[in-house]
């Protein structure tokens, strides 16, 4: 008996699988496979925690949370919605005819500017003048000096009267200097009208600048300000073509004569083509500019020329140091 319990207890140990006989099972990466969790009966798991929901909140709450997020998205979508300027076909027309006065009454500045450089080989050989090239630079000597001191004044002037008065009177002014230049036979004649000459040839700049400005955006203003600039190009091509030829051609007289001439005829059509702003031909302006409110009882004083005059330029070091430089 005691035998027999003894075989039956071996087989059974045999006949049971030893540990090390079964495979484990790996996965590929070498970690052990995940064991699945077994619900066991009469264990109650907890109920998931419920998602907290937030309250919707409206657009202007929202932008009370986040201003910069709101203000930068408004300024995007003010920016997308500001209308270009679209202006009619009548509006543009009238505005070329007015830059194109402009760039050909300054151009002719320049020819007003430059007779002398080209007829003063022929005063020189002229034997009725009797003059040497020394006398010719005492006279071109003179007239950058009343060029310079004419600046000081040209840009208040130009914004206390009309800029489109000013740059055609300027250049018919300049213009008749021109003309009565070669009426004269004596140095001191000459002299005199060519610093004459110069005191009024600041004048045209400013005045160009007033008028591109009211006729032009800040957006197209840059344009059509490089486009302005072939003036002073057109300008010293044309002098010595027309005061030097005639200067050759017909005396050193009509070398003084003819951009005289020319000058009249280009400033009589400044006078009447060009116009100081679009209101004066009934269009509207191209820059709305926004209006501070007034207080009540205010009265805002005239401004005075001879007083802008004298604290903004005069007493500017700055424009003095332009000036001696």
């Amino acid at each position: 008996m005691l035998l027999s319990a003894q075989t039956q207890r071996l087989q059974a140990s045999s006949a049971r699988p030893s540990q090390s006989a079964i495979p484990v099972l790996r996965s590929p990466l070498g970690r052990r496979p995940q064991m699945q969790i077994r619900r066991l009966p009469g264990v109650v798991l907890p109920e998931p925690l419920p998602q907290q929901q937030w309250p919707e909140l409206s657009e202007q709450q929202q932008q009370q949370h986040h201003p910069d997020v709101s203000c930068a998205a408004g300024g995007a979508a003010a920016a997308a919605d500001a209308p270009t300027p679209a202006y009619s076909a009548d509006f543009i027309r009238r505005r070329l005819v007015v830059f194109v006065s402009i760039v050909i009454g300054y151009s002719c500045y320049y020819l007003t500017r430059n007779s002398l450089t080209y007829t003063a080989p022929v005063m020189v050989a002229d034997p009725k003048l009797a003059m040497d090239i020394t006398q010719i630079g005492a006279m071109t000597s003179i007239f950058p000096i009343a060029y310079g001191m004419s600046k000081f004044v040209s840009g208040v002037l130009g914004a206390r009267f009309s800029p489109s008065v000013l740059l055609a009177g300027g250049l018919m002014a300049t213009a008749l200097i021109n003309i009565a230049f070669g009426f004269g036979t004596s140095l001191a004649w000459f002299c005199f009208f060519w610093a004459l000459n110069g005191t009024l040839q600041g004048v045209g700049g400013p005045c160009c600048a007033r008028i591109l400005t009211t006729w032009f955006a800040s957006k197209e203003r840059g344009t059509y300000w490089g486009m302005w600039n072939i003036a002073h190009n057109l300008g010293g091509f044309a002098a010595p073509l027309i005061a030097g030829g005639f200067a050759k051609s017909m005396g050193w007289k009509w070398g003084m004569w003819a951009p005289g001439i020319i000058g009249l005829v280009v400033g009589c059509f400044v006078l009447l083509a060009c116009k100081d702003k679009p209101e004066d031909l009934g269009f509207p302006p191209v820059e709305p500019a926004a209006e501070k409110p007034k207080e009540a009882g205010e009265v805002k004083p005239k401004p005075n020329v001879l007083k802008q005059l004298l604290n903004n330029v005069l007493k500017n070091p700055f424009i003095w140091g332009m000036a001696l430089t």
